[in-house]
C-alpha cells in the first residue's frame, strides 16, 4: 500500500509544521493541547484564510505565505469568536423557527380545518411548474410522521396517533426542520402567504411602535427565509460562519425598503450583518436587541484580542461596515 500524500503527523511534527509556515509558537504545551482539543484540520485548515497573505485583488497567493506577525493564538481565538457567533445566531435563528411554524399552522390549518389536510396536494399552490415540489413536501411530511411513530418513547406525533384522530399541524411543525418549514411556505397557496407576511407586518409596526411602515410582502418572507436556512444549516453543522456569503442570494433590496434605510451598506450576496439586518423584521425586537447586543459585545472582545489589520479582516468578511454599531 502507498503511503498517504496527507501523512499522519504527531503533536511534535505538527508544531514543527506551524513554526514552518512562519506561525508564531510562544507555549509548545498549550499549542500541542488545543491541536489535540481541536484537531489541526478544523482550527488551522479552517480558519487560515483569514491569515494568507493575499494579492492586490484579494486572491491568496500561491504557494500560501502567512502575514507577518501571526500567532497560534490568533487561530484559536478565531476558532472561538466564530463558536459564539454561531451561539448568538443559532438563537435569532431558532426564535424566527418558532414562529414561522406557528404562523404556517395558525393560517394553513385556518383555510384547511379538515384531518390532515396538509397532505392534500390540492391545498397547495401547484401548476405544471411545481407539482413535483408540491408532492415532495407532501411526501416528507407523510415521512416524518412514519419516522416519529416508530421511534421508541413517547412523542406528540405517537400521542395524537394513538388517542386522536388525526396530527394537527400545529403539533407536526414541532418535528419540522427549518427546510421543511421553508418549502411549506414556498408551496403555500398566494392568499395563505399574504395573511402571513400582513401578520409579521403589523408585529413589525408593533413591537417597534411604528405609525407607519411598508409592507413585508410573501417574496420579502421568502428571501428571509433562504438566508435563514443558508445560516441555520451552517450553525447546526458547525461550518465556519463568520466568513459565510450566500452566492444567490435573496433581493436585499426590498428588505432595504421596509426597515426605510436608504443608506443602508448591505451586499447583493449576503453575509452575517445582512443576516442581523433581515432578522430585524421577523423577530420581537427585545429579541432582536439581545442578539444586536451580544453581536456588539463579541466584536468588543475581538478589538481585545486581534490586532487592528486582524479586525478589520473580521469585520469586513461579516460585511460590517466601520459604523455597524449605528445600523443594528
Amino acid at each position: 500500500m502507498e503511503n498517504s500524500d496527507r501523512p499522519f503527523h504527531t503533536l511534535e511534527e505538527q508544531v514543527n509544521l506551524l513554526k514552518g509556515k512562519g506561525i508564531i509558537i510562544q507555549n509548545e504545551d498549550y499549542t500541542k493541547n488545543e491541536l489535540m482539543k481541536r484537531g489541526y484540520y478544523s482550527l488551522i485548515n479552517g480558519y487560515k484564510n483569514l491569515f494568507l497573505k493575499k494579492n492586490e485583488h484579494g486572491v491568496v497567493l500561491i504557494p500560501h505565505q502567512y502575514i507577518i506577525g501571526i500567532r497560534f493564538e490568533d487561530f484559536v481565538n478565531l476558532y472561538e469568536f466564530d463558536k459564539k457567533l454561531r451561539a448568538i445566531l443559532y438563537n435569532g435563528l431558532l426564535s424566527y423557527e418558532a414562529s414561522l411554524g406557528a404562523e404556517l399552522a395558525y393560517r394553513f390549518s385556518e383555510s384547511f380545518p379538515e384531518n390532515y389536510s396538509y397532505l392534500d396536494i390540492n391545498n397547495f399552490n401547484h401548476d405544471e411548474h411545481n407539482t413535483v415540489q408540491v408532492l415532495k413536501t407532501t411526501s416528507s411530511l407523510a415521512n416524518k410522521i412514519e419516522q416519529e411513530s416508530r421511534k421508541r418513547g413517547n412523542n406528540a406525533i405517537k400521542h395524537y396517533l394513538n388517542h386522536h384522530d388525526c396530527i394537527p399541524l400545529w403539533v407536526l411543525t414541532e418535528f419540522m426542520t427549518f427546510g421543511d418549514l421553508n418549502y411549506f411556505y414556498l408551496n403555500c397557496k398566494e392568499e395563505i402567504r399574504q395573511k402571513i407576511s400582513r401578520d409579521f407586518t403589523q408585529r413589525y409596526k408593533i413591537t417597534y411602535n411604528l405609525s407607519q411602515t411598508n409592507a413585508i410582502m410573501p417574496e420579502i418572507i421568502e428571501h428571509i427565509n433562504h438566508m435563514v436556512n443558508m445560516f441555520r444549516n451552517a450553525v447546526a453543522h458547525n461550518e465556519i460562519t463568520y466568513s459565510k456569503v450566500i452566492d444567490r442570494g435573496p433581493n436585499m433590496r426590498s428588505i432595504k425598503n421596509v426597515l426605510g434605510q436608504s443608506e443602508l451598506p448591505i451586499q447583493s450576496q449576503p453575509g452575517v450583518f445582512e443576516l442581523i439586518i433581515s432578522l430585524r423584521l421577523v423577530l420581537d425586537r427585545t429579541e432582536y436587541v439581545t442578539m444586536s447586543d451580544s453581536i456588539k459585545k463579541l466584536l468588543t472582545n475581538a478589538n481585545n484580542q486581534f490586532n487592528s489589520q486582524i479586525n478589520e479582516k473580521i469585520l469586513k468578511c461579516m460585511h460590517f461596515p466601520d459604523d455597524y454599531e449605528y445600523w443594528i
